[in-house]
């Protein structure tokens, strides 16, 4: 009321979409039925007493079973369920702006952040060169861009746990994708039948996580909170994913799709231990890669520090934002950011150590009304 009687004394036009509240309360509620629909199909096999026990105190079947809570303190947790019913809040309006890769990377780039360069963007199907936008040749496209960057990252500007996610090479004069052999006009028709769509630059990783698991590009999930108190961003939560068989091309490791995701200690920058979720759905603990034999737990990460100080200063440009999880990969010499999630899973930390546990992240989500009081 306040406002609205200063607009009227400065003659500004009254504001009637200010808080959106209704509009974001029907985006939680859409999240929630989606969630509870995915529990509903759960394959998790979680006893129904037990199932039930969860979902009374927020958490999937799945959460319940990757985070022990049988033995483990469910209050130290942050739960599924009654987290969807206000977690798009947080971000609000500004959830599409940090989800949206194609956005984020303008953004990146107007404030210096590393992340890879765009290369090319397809719209309903055409192919649109980042650096020149006015050849319709398709193919003529392709090979341009590939003149320019033989190795691209193609993904979908919305999307998120890996979906749609492909490579583009071009090797001694043939072109793969993923890592199997196509002709130029088998890359055309796959793209032609593609919308809201980028390209990147493919990003060299560094040589420690080349040397784990090289066949995948293998990436640091930090979360970024915004403190109550102190009024700035800080480091809530880290871990590093790495690549299998079971998870090529990419990384991923929720939902059981075979990727490895392993603690860090941010004081002395090494790994710990690697969870992977078994083709039994059992949760398997490594202290080196299965398949290349290397060590996991207690490997040094060089760099850490350094980018962990730098996405701070980043996440100062995004105070809009309190609430994101960074996908970023370590490279030979610094880091660059893939890409942001303004509504991260949870699993890839809570698997390793309680959120709750922290009392500025506590605070945190009790401020933002996802912690449930007893």
């Amino acid at each position: 009321m306040a406002v609205k009687k200063e607009f009227e004394r400065f003659g500004i036009l009254p504001n009637i979409r200010q808080s959106g509240g209704m509009e974001l309360q029907l985006r939680c509620l859409v999240r929630f039925f989606r969630a509870v629909w995915r529990e509903l199909k759960s394959k998790q096999g979680l006893p129904w007493k037990q199932r039930l026990r969860a979902w009374r105190m927020g958490f999937t079947s799945e959460s319940w079973f990757l985070y022990n809570l049988a033995d483990n303190d469910p209050g130290q947790y942050l739960g599924d369920l009654f987290s969807t019913l206000r977690a798009y809040k947080i971000n609000g309006f500004f959830n599409p702006v940090i989800g949206n890769k194609l956005v984020l990377s303008r953004l990146a780039a107007a404030h210096g952040i590393p992340h890879p360069e765009v290369v090319s963007i397809i719209i309903d199907g055409r192919l649109i060169d980042d650096g020149d936008p006015t050849n319709p040749d398709m193919a003529q496209t392709i090979a341009n861009t590939l003149d320019r960057h033989p190795h691209q990252v193609f993904r979908p500007t919305w999307s998120g746990a890996g979906e749609g996610i492909f490579f583009l090479s071009r090797i001694d004069g043939g072109l793969k994708i993923n890592g199997i052999e196509v002709t130029l006009h088998e890359v055309c028709a796959l793209l032609s039948k593609l919308d809201r769509y980028l390209s990147t630059v493919f990003v060299e990783q560094a040589e420690y996580a080349s040397r784990i698991f090289s066949d995948t590009a293998n990436t640091l999930r930090i979360l970024t909170l915004w403190d109550i108190e102190g009024d700035e961003p800080f480091i809530a939560a880290v871990s590093h994913r790495f690549g299998s068989s079971r998870s090529l091309p990419i990384d991923n490791w929720h939902q059981g799709h075979g990727g490895f995701c392993a603690s860090v200690d941010l004081e002395t920058s090494t790994l710990g231990q690697a969870a992977v979720v078994s083709q039994d759905k059992q949760l398997v603990w490594h202290s080196y890669h299965p398949e290349t034999k290397e060590p996991i737990e207690g490997v040094k990460i060089p760099g850490l520090a350094k980018c962990l100080e730098g996405l701070l200063v980043s996440s100062r440009h995004f105070p809009f934002c309190p609430f994101i999880g960074w996908d970023v990969i370590l490279t030979k010499d610094g880091y660059s950011v893939l890409e942001a999630n303004s509504l991260p899973g949870l699993k890839v930390w809570q698997v390793h150590k309680p959120l709750l546990v922290d009392p500025r992240t506590r605070q945190f989500f009790q401020h933002w009304g996802l912690v449930r009081t007893k």
